[in-house]
């Protein structure tokens, strides 16, 4: 078998990429079930983001499948092929690129309207191609979805018909995209394997007992500050060692505790917090990189008050095995500005009272997840 296609059949190169993409799409509908039945989590942002890499690598194929095509045109279609046979063919064809390409367009847009970049496999970032927008979020997901079940569509009939030429018309269109078959069971092994490395990864949760996350705000030119009383952490590490792990934090926003009840009341409010509406705020790594011994440093999306902001935040990290099992501590202190995050509406806009400046400052413990509390929100922390 030849590497470029000939007049009689596809070559080794155009058979890999078509059967490679038809594992990759299976792939992609398998990932979209699990996330579905999945809560909100560590595990599910894990889930989603393989397949987001897996959509990518679809969109990369489907250029270079293409690409080929134009270099290496392929086999003709059986003549005796009634003319309409062809121009269905054909347009099946046509539609099946298109979908090969909006689909994860689509997708990556999705994410970059909702304010989440897309990483290739956590090897590389990749450019946010629109800019955050919570209505167009929600249309591209719906776009998104109809047009991965189109796609879906059209894939089951473009196999239809190629069942319909062997076994009916008895022609060879199916048997010459045959012969590299068995790469779909290699690819859907292989991409079984990226789906399963997150599961097989470490897992760490909160030690509630051991863990603070406090603020420090000005107040009519003196210094406050207030610790929140109940939040969440979980971390999956490829091993070990955070480096190259994803770190998620959900915090109750209404245990804020300032140390004064009526003013933690009008924190609550509508003006500030408006906890009624934001009871969560969140910090979602896309990777945590290990950038010196003990230092880490933490590229996230922050959310509060429904507002998404990306976040560099450095850290230290300290390893240490305490009765018998490995506990890893984070620490570390960033500044946010309350305003950005709509943080302040009305007369709160101002900053002469209140500055605009908060900063927020963290030190947790983690314990082995399988092995740790069952807790995993902190309660009354020191």
């Amino acid at each position: 078998m030849t590497l470029g296609n000939t007049p009689r059949c596809w070559g080794a190169i155009s058979q890999a990429l078509h059967w490679v993409i038809v594992a990759l799409i299976i792939t992609q509908f398998v990932l979209a079930s699990i996330a579905d039945d999945l809560p909100l989590g560590m595990h599910k942002l894990a889930v989603l983001a393989n397949h987001k890499s897996v959509g990518i690598t679809v969109l990369a194929l489907a250029i270079v499948r293409l690409l080929w095509k134009r270099l290496s045109p392929g086999p003709a279609l059986p003549v005796q092929m009634k003319s309409w046979e062809r121009r269905l063919a054909g347009a099946s064809h046509h539609l099946l690129y298109l979908l090969m390409f909006a689909t994860p367009l689509a997708g990556w847009c999705m994410s970059s309207a909702k304010n989440y970049s897309v990483s290739w496999f956590n090897l590389f970032p990749l450019p946010n191609l629109v800019s955050p927008n919570e209505a167009l979020y929600d249309f591209l997901h719906e776009a998104h979805e109809v047009l991965a079940w189109t796609l879906a569509s059209v894939a089951v009939l473009h196999a239809v018909a190629a069942l319909r030429h062997h076994f009916v018309s008895k022609d060879d269109v199916l048997r010459r995209m045959l012969p590299f078959s068995r790469l779909v069971v290699a690819g859907l092994a292989v991409l079984g394997a990226m789906t399963a490395m997150p599961v097989l990864a470490a897992s760490w949760t909160l030690d509630p007992s051991q863990s603070t996350l406090g603020f420090a705000f000005t107040q009519a030119g003196a210094r406050n500050t207030g610790k929140f009383q109940s939040f969440g952490v979980s971390l999956v590490s490829p091993g070990d060692k955070v480096g190259g792990g994803k770190l998620a934090v959900t915090v109750d926003v209404p245990s804020l505790d300032t140390g004064d009840k009526d003013r933690d009341g009008t924190l609550h409010g509508a003006d500030l917090f408006d906890v009624a509406h934001f009871p969560r705020a969140t910090f979602i790594t896309t990777r945590l990189d290990e950038t010196s011994p003990g230092n880490i440093g933490a590229a996230a999306t922050l959310t509060m008050r429904g507002v998404s902001k990306p976040a560099n935040v450095p850290m230290t990290v300290r390893y240490a095995t305490e009765g018998g099992r490995k506990v890893v501590y984070l620490a570390g202190k960033t500044t946010i500005r309350r305003l950005d995050f709509g943080i302040g509406q009305g007369d709160w806009q101002s900053t002469e009272w209140v500055a605009n400046e908060v900063d927020v400052s963290w030190s947790v413990r983690l314990v082995p997840a399988d092995a740790g509390p069952s807790a995993t929100k902190a309660g009354a922390t020191k």
